[in-house]
């Protein structure tokens, strides 16, 4: 339930496509150069009118609005994956994957009439689920899960003003494309979070060193 501002939106689409292609394709295999080419057209190809309307028009029909979590996500995984911006290590990568697909089946059982349980409606400023978050922000900040931290605390925030058209704290928590794409992230190992590598000095510069 995004924003109605249509800037706001085609954004968040971009990103959306950018990240789904940062994911299935092999681009760090590119130069940096060929990355920002190939970004800059995904981009392109999204912003431009398409049969008298946006691109983005087409992929918010196919994949529906995206969350403040999600958006927070895809911007990390374009930066870390394409500019080695180190955002997220893999053990946040794997707790947030898990709880995302925890919180999906939770929600989503009820939305396809398959249980009575409204948990849908929990995200209505329930002070339970308000408490939940805290407790796992905090349990996160103290881990040192940072990125984590920050993408919770944003999203609620978010969801006190109001900056989505929803009123409902889940929209800007999670969202289908949001929990698909964690599962790709699951499926391709080179998303994982991984600090970048430290060259060791060889021998020979040891014994210089010494000397």
């Amino acid at each position: 339930m995004i924003s109605t501002m249509p800037l706001l939106t085609g954004l968040s689409m971009v990103m959306l496509c950018i990240a789904w292609v940062t994911i299935l394709l092999p681009m760090k295999r590119l130069p940096l150069a060929a990355r920002m080419i190939v970004l800059t057209g995904i981009a392109l190809l999204v912003m431009l009118p398409l049969f008298d309307y946006p691109g983005w028009y087409k992929v918010r029909g196919l994949f529906g609005d995206s969350s403040i979590t999600a958006l927070l996500f895809y911007s990390a995984v374009i930066l870390q994956q394409n500019f080695s911006r180190q955002l997220y290590r893999r053990e946040e990568l794997v707790l947030l994957r898990r709880l995302v697909l925890l919180t999906a089946m939770l929600l989503y059982p009820f939305a396809l009439g398959l249980t009575q349980f409204d948990s849908y409606s929990l995200g209505y400023a329930n002070p339970w689920m308000l408490a939940t978050l805290l407790i796992l922000t905090l349990f996160c900040w103290f881990r040192q899960y940072y990125f984590l931290a920050t993408i919770i605390t944003v999203a609620v925030i978010a969801g006190s003003l109001q900056l989505l058209e929803s009123r409902n704290l889940w929209d800007y928590l999670i969202d289908p494309a949001f929990v698909f794409i964690l599962l790709l992230s699951w499926l391709r190992p080179s998303v994982k979070g991984e600090q970048p590598a430290v060259i060791q000095p060889g021998p020979g510069v040891e014994e210089q060193a010494a000397h």
